[in-house]
């Protein structure tokens, strides 16, 4: 029946109604709170969190959980980092309790499976700013639409590390690398269906992801489809306060230009991020790959400075694209909006997009894809204070 709530069993325990999938709110919440003496992060603000996740779980994979560093093995710098943080991969031996088992009824570990662990940088000193921002974006930590996090551990050195779900094929940028950059439409779209997905999450909780570009997406090829999924929501910026400041940072192709110009990121500026998504899927290669990153870029952007549309892009497609990539924040669309437009596509591929299952190529691609990067062209997140104090007028912490 249209708009009735999904119904489910009665707990085995207490005979209450379940509220999701083998979890009882009274029983499975009580079962977290008793187990609360058997673990510390050793950081008492740190430890409150991961019980607020608890107490507040809505089903079986909506909480973060403190995970003893000796629980991971063949543990491996993948040589990713960011401004604030570093990029491991690890086999987490006993896995999240995320594997159904339909007999008992009850959520159980999955056994060793493979995760990125990001150390943040510093965070032996972690700040209470830092902490209400994960208190603000928990939720979309715990969401199917973005990347799994699974919850908190701490390396020898004291510093903090958040346990990721793993996608083989790395990130946006390693994947166009992997595939030469040469995609066909079907699986641009539905990477874009799903990335916009995990961006209507985010805004939706009247949050923004602020930092999104090609980096903190990630991905895995599946038989039939791409997963493609937003990371690093929550996790961005500085741990400490003594590095907390109002210094824009980021990658510059993917910051939009009322952010340069001293605006506070925005849903708005997100949208920029997605249209430069786009771009870079259509091309097949990352943008102003050819030019140095550096404060003459920042201020052709600034100026109007966008990534020509590749020929052979069909309309409906770039005029999305070119809407988000607007100068004019209000000019851009919704991530709502957005959604709604690359579902649309895919419940009709056909009639919008042409040959969706042969690869998308012609010679501009061609011509791009053999250009060489420019040895100054910066993909990862860096503090940009340097590069624009020049142009404008802001003043930096």
């Amino acid at each position: 029946m249209s708009g009735s709530r999904m119904t489910y069993d009665k707990c085995v325990e207490c005979a209450r109604q379940r509220t999701a999938v083998a979890w009882c709110h009274n029983c499975d919440i009580a079962f977290l709170k008793d187990n609360f003496r058997y673990w510390s992060s050793g950081n008492s603000k740190i430890d409150e969190l991961i019980k607020h996740t608890q107490l507040n779980a809505k089903e079986g994979m909506d909480y973060l959980e403190w995970i003893d560093f000796d629980q991971f093995d063949l543990i491996e710098n993948i040589n990713k980092r960011g401004a604030f943080s570093s990029i491991y991969s690890a086999v987490w031996m006993e896995g999240p309790r995320w594997k159904l088992d339909e007999e008992a009824e009850v959520w159980t570990r999955t056994g060793p499976i493979k995760v990125i662990l990001k150390r943040l940088d510093n965070s032996q000193n972690m700040s209470q700013k830092f902490i209400n921002q994960l208190y603000r974006y928990y939720k979309c930590l715990q969401n199917g639409a973005l990347t799994n996090c699974f919850g908190i551990t701490k390396d020898p050195a004291s510093c903090y590390m958040f346990v990721l779900g793993y996608y083989k094929n790395g990130n946006l940028y390693s994947y166009l690398d992997e595939s030469i950059g040469v995609l066909c439409w079907r699986d641009i779209i539905d990477m874009l269906r799903s990335i916009s997905a995990g961006l209507n999450v985010i805004h939706e909780h009247n949050l923004i992801h602020g930092h999104l570009h090609g980096g903190n997406v990630l991905v895995e090829s599946k038989a039939n489809s791409i997963d493609a999924k937003i990371a690093d929501t929550g996790l961005h910026g500085p741990v400490i306060d003594k590095q907390i400041s109002t210094q824009i940072y980021g990658v510059i192709p993917f910051v939009a230009p009322e952010v340069f110009d001293g605006n506070t990121p925005t849903k708005e500026s997100d949208i920029y991020s997605f249209g430069m998504i786009m771009w870079m899927l259509s091309a097949g290669v990352r943008p102003y790959c050819d030019k140095p990153h550096d404060s003459q870029l920042v201020q052709q952007i600034c100026s109007g400075l966008r990534p020509s549309v590749i020929s052979g892009t069909p309309l409906v497609f770039s005029k999305l694209m070119l809407q988000c990539l607007n100068a004019s924040p209000s000019s851009r669309p919704t991530a709502s909006h957005i959604l709604e437009c690359l579902e649309n596509w895919i419940s009709d591929l056909s009639s919008q997009f042409d040959d969706t299952d042969i690869p998308f190529v012609n010679l501009e691609k061609l011509s791009l894809q053999s250009s060489l990067c420019h040895e100054k062209a910066i993909y990862y997140s860096r503090p940009l204070g340097s590069v624009i104090s020049s142009l404008f007028d802001i003043e930096f912490f």
